[in-house]
């Protein structure tokens, strides 16, 4: 079972929070305010109303044997920032921070942050792009007992091609898409991400690459 811990009950952090809950996700969920711990008290495993930026706090909760941290904090960034170099410095293995502007993307990312997530600028870019596109493929609906999810490559996987590998037959998963990194053009340049949407057969998969497949439930819970 995937254990996450979710700093900063705002909007934003109770709503993952209890998105991740219902999903089968074990939650700790944090927020200085106890108001707002209590009021997702029962629909997540833990809700705690503590400090975050006291490492005794983290510890005591034993924060370090999460396998995710989301550092969901709003407008208070120092506190931000210290909490995202507490979970990292705690053994986190993957930590996002919710960021407000790029500055902040920056320092986040410098201080040990694996993703930054500017919540409410990506969903108007996914918006923006869907209208422009004409394409509603993000607010379709699917049956119930269905997901869209991005999986990691397995690693017996690694060096077979889609056709050996028989996702749909073998598996119930239908490929949408190959999310593949890049080597960095230069040195000190971020790598970049090769999207390859609806590959044919002959394509074969590497370590590292992600895929975007939609399938049931049960099975893609084999994939967490």
């Amino acid at each position: 079972m995937l254990k996450v811990v979710v700093v900063g009950l705002g909007r934003f952090g109770s709503t993952l929070a209890v998105h991740l809950s219902r999903e089968g996700a074990e939650v700790l969920a944090v927020d200085r305010s106890a108001k707002l711990a209590e009021a997702v008290a029962e629909e997540v495993a833990v809700a705690v109303g503590f400090d975050a930026t006291d490492l005794g706090n983290l510890n005591a909760y034993d924060v370090g044997s999460m396998d995710v941290g989301v550092v969901a904090i709003g407008e208070n960034f120092e506190a931000s920032v210290l909490v995202t170099m507490h979970l990292k410095n705690l053994g986190v293995p993957k930590v996002y921070a919710k960021a407000l502007n790029e500055m902040q993307e920056s320092v986040l990312l410098r201080v040990g942050a694996d993703q930054v997530l500017k919540p409410e600028e990506d969903m108007g870019e996914r918006l923006a792009s869907h209208l422009l596109h004409d394409s509603v493929m993000d607010f379709v609906e699917l049956p119930h007992g269905f997901s869209l999810r991005r999986i990691r490559v397995p690693e017996q996987w690694c060096d077979q091609s889609l056709g050996e590998l028989g996702l749909l037959g073998k598996f119930k998963l239908n490929l949408v898409q190959v999310r593949r990194s890049l080597p960095a053009a230069h040195e000190g340049a971020e790598p970049t991400i090769e999207r390859i949407p609806l590959p044919d057969g002959s394509m074969v998969l590497r370590d590292g690459d992600e895929i975007d497949v939609i399938g049931p439930d049960k099975e893609l819970k084999k994939f967490e």
